[in-house]
């Protein structure tokens, strides 16, 4: 009798670099096969858990731990972090992603759900019953992540963190309000609801944050109707986990400085994200609290002992004077 079976449907996205080259596909560490730029492949393989990536030359995705039951179908895609455009490639973001495929090899190449959905194979052989599976990382509509932060005060650097958070946990589970809102609604309704239904809020602080002005000269957290105090009120009345993070040379704000809804900030653990060359240090920090703030089973004794270095990102180790990652006194 044969072993139920399960699919993987892959398919490459396309980026500037590559273009002609194949990748190699593996599963559980064996290749199955290569893929080329912009095709879709699909595989069978048994039902239960088995690891995805992908390799080209000195260059190995991380692998993607799924779970698959019989007669379901996993859509992936995979590709590199490359310039998708030879116009990107001359632009400061394309740049960055060139230094990073030198300076972090292991996150050049990657695998990941399409939008994060896991569904069943439709075929005659489906029993109506039959659970959908589920991948460890459960990147979707569970998580909803609501980005707050001022324009003025950290625009460009909170959409760097955004694409990011977009590649982690996926673009439908990131609100971020230029992105978000559909055209003709109201902003205000449609903030105060998305905040209603999502898991986190994560304040992006940069140095103009908490003394930001209007055009009369009034401190834009002293007003009840400013939009961010009004985010980030709302979740901490709901008692919505929110992250601080500080960009920019940014510094939490003292109780006495803040608004009354907004004193419970002045208490929560920060997560500094530094400048280049660095940058990525501190994101992949948050990312790791973020998934921590997801899990049921961290306590929040476990988050409250950890503590990062100002000047990288890098989280210390307890009992040093001195950051492993950068070299300076903590």
């Amino acid at each position: 009798m044969n072993k139920p079976a399960a699919f993987i449907t892959l398919k490459r996205k396309k980026t500037s670099s590559y273009q002609i080259r194949q990748f190699a596909i593996t599963i559980d560490d064996s290749v199955v096969g290569k893929i080329k730029s912009g095709e879709t492949k699909q595989f069978k393989v048994p039902c239960g858990s088995h690891d995805i990536g992908i390799k080209i030359d000195l260059y190995k995705s991380e692998p993607l731990r799924i779970d698959l039951k019989p007669e379901q179908t996993l859509d992936l895609e995979c590709g590199d972090r490359s310039p998708e455009t030879f116009k990107e490639a001359f632009t400061l973001k394309g740049i960055e992603k060139s230094l990073n495929s030198v300076i972090k090899p292991r996150q050049y190449l990657y695998v990941q759900p399409v939008g994060g959905s896991v569904h069943q194979l439709r075929s005659r052989s489906v029993s109506p019953s039959a659970k959908t599976s589920r991948i460890p990382r459960d990147r979707g509509k569970s998580r909803t992540i609501f980005i707050s932060y001022r324009r003025g005060d950290s625009r460009e650097i909170t959409g760097r963190i955004c694409d990011r958070l977009n590649n982690e946990f996926g673009r439908e589970a990131v609100f971020r309000d230029v992105d978000s809102i559909p055209g003709g609604v109201d902003f205000r309704k449609h903030i105060n609801e998305t905040i209603e239904r999502c898991s986190m809020l994560v304040a992006i602080i940069g140095d103009r944050w908490l003394d930001a002005k209007n055009s009369r000269g009034e401190r834009r957290l002293d007003l009840p109707n400013d939009h961010l105090r009004v985010e980030i009120e709302t979740a901490l009345k709901k008692e919505i986990p929110v992250i601080p993070v500080l960009v920019k040379k940014g510094i939490m704000p003292e109780e006495d400085q803040l608004p009354d809804g907004l004193k419970p900030l002045a208490y929560r653990n920060a997560i500094p994200i530094p400048e280049e060359p660095f940058f990525h240090n501190g994101v992949d920090l948050l990312i790791k609290e973020m998934n921590k703030s997801f899990s049921p089973n961290e306590t929040a004794s476990e988050q409250k002992r950890m503590s990062f270095c100002i000047h990288c990102g890098n989280e210390l180790m307890p009992g040093h004077k001195f950051c492993i990652q950068c070299g300076k006194p903590v």
